[in-house]
Order: structure tokens, then sequence, then C-alpha cells
């Protein structure tokens, strides 16, 4: 086995010498693309170049300057798009050929009952709600390549069921899941181990937004993230770029339409937070993405 392991490793190191010398990425300088390589192949996302200082729950503390927490990286490289640039941190993103690249310790900039009770971040659940079992948060390495072009997919969609860590990433830098529960519940059964934000996490810590956000979003037109298809997803409403606010009424399946946003003049395909059948509450996506889904692995 650690024979299989170690050939592999060559050989995937071996074909990231060959990308590296003969295809120069669009904006990331070669130790960038090194660094990012050499997270890929050994998973180690928590230092100084990646995503910050690990945090521990303990003493995590919320830093005022970057509203992200103490010792995480907050950083939005120049040459990505204004309406990713200038709204989303905690997380630090980049441009690699025709790909978005983010990489987040995936650490809540809110209190949540689910740092612990020996946190500084931590607050008790709220009235009628339910743990999460035993989960608790804790620092991942989500790396996320996303289509930075991103069209329909033509044919038959691509599921967002289909195993995927995380099927988007929230301008503070967190996992959007799809909308579905654990095995034999529908995802509106989840619905009370929410914490005040609308985030709880899963079995291994990784926590995750179905819903929206409410430090983010509160059934408003905010911007709340991208999804792994390239395509932006907002909240409850729809701004259009003259600035004219609705509930859209012409959502696809999906959660989607075709208009004008505030981030863009030309209309783009984009999902909003919205009713969704399958999970029987609302959510930020539904079974199937518009576009062709990039990759994340964590």
């Amino acid at each position: 086995m650690k024979r299989k392991q170690f050939l592999a490793s060559t050989s995937l190191l071996a074909i990231f010498v060959l990308l590296l010398t003969n295809c120069k990425p669009k904006s990331d300088s070669d130790e960038e693309t090194l660094l990012l390589l050499a997270a890929a192949a050994s998973r180690i996302c928590a230092n100084s170049s990646f995503t910050g200082t690990t945090v521990v729950n303990s003493t995590a503390t919320l830093d005022t300057n970057t509203d992200c927490i103490t010792g995480m990286t907050s950083s939005m490289s120049a040459d990505l798009p204004a309406w990713i640039r200038n709204n989303f941190k905690c997380a630090v993103g980049s441009v690699s050929g025709s790909n978005y690249v983010f990489r987040a310790q995936n650490i809540p900039n809110n209190k949540s009952y689910y740092f612990g009770s020996n946190s500084p971040m931590y607050e008790t659940l709220a009235a009628g709600k339910t743990p999460a079992g035993t989960n608790q948060i804790s620092s991942q390495c989500l790396v996320y390549s996303i289509p930075s072009n991103p069209a329909e997919k033509s044919g038959s969609k691509t599921g967002t069921q289909s195993g995927y860590v995380s099927v988007g990433i929230t301008v503070n830098g967190l996992a959007i899941f799809n909308n579905a529960a654990a095995p034999g519940d529908v995802l509106a059964s989840e619905v009370s181990t929410f914490d005040k934000f609308n985030g709880h996490p899963q079995n291994t810590g990784v926590y995750h937004h179905h819903s929206q956000p409410l430090n983010v979003s509160n059934d408003n037109a905010n911007l709340i993230g991208i999804l792994l298809d390239g395509f932006p997803v907002y909240g409850r409403d729809c701004r259009t770029f003259a600035g004219v606010t609705s509930t859209p009424g012409d959502l696809d399946s999906n959660h989607g339409h075709t208009t004008t946003t505030t981030h863009f003049s030309s209309a783009i395909y984009h999902y909003h937070y919205a009713n969704d059948a399958t999970a029987q509450t609302n959510t930020l996506i539904g079974s199937f993405f518009h576009g062709t889904p990039g990759t994340v692995s964590n």
C-alpha cells in the first residue's frame, strides 16, 4: 500500500512539473501554483501561504479588522472579477487558467453553539432548537476549482447529490450543501438543528449552509456565494442592474433564472434561495446544477 501511495504521489508530482513548465497559469505566480499543487497533493491547507493558522475552537475569536476568525487568511487576488473580489472574504481566492480557485478553513465568522461551550465563539441554541448530535465545528481544507466562464450544460444535468464535499462557497468562506438530508430524512427535519445563522456541522466538523446564511442575507437580494458550476447564488429576492427589486416568480426547479443582477449588467443565469420540493423547505439550490460543476476537495 505504501509503495502504491508513493508511486501515485510521484506520478502526480511529475504531471504537476510538466504542467508548470508547459502551461503558465493566467494569473498565479509560479510560487502560488506550486503551493496550490502541493496542497492538492499533501492536503495541507493551514499555513501562512494558504488559509492561515489552524483555528482551535477553545481560543477562536473574531478579528474585527477582517471580520474573520483571528489567524485566518482573508485574501482575494486582484485579477478576480469585482463581484468576487469586493464581496468574498475568510478564504483565499485566485484565478488559475479558466477557473476560480478558493481555499478555505471553513470556520464561520459568527458565534455558534457548534463551537463548543469552552469557546469564546460559543452561544446557546435558540429556544426550540435541538443539537445536531455531538457534532462540532472543526478546521477543514476545502479547495474549490470553479469555472470562470460558466455555461448551461447541454443534455443531462449533473446532480447536486452526486457525492460532492460541497456544492459551493459563501461570500464568507463557508461550504454550501445541497438540498438533501441524511438518508431516510428530508432536509426540513434538520432545520431544528440550525444555529442562529442557519448553519450546522456534519459529523466530521464541516460547518455548512443549506439555507440562507442569516449574517449574509435575510430574505433580501444580497449575494450569498458562488456555486460549483460558476453561477452566483443570491438571497430570496432579485435586484436587477437597474435597481428594481422583486421576489422572482419564474425560477426553474433548481432555483435559477436569467436576468441582470446588481453585479451583472448583462443577463446571467443565477440561483436564488427558494422553496425546494425535495427538501420541503427553502434551500440555496435544487437537485441539479445548471452548468458543468468544477471540483472540490477536502
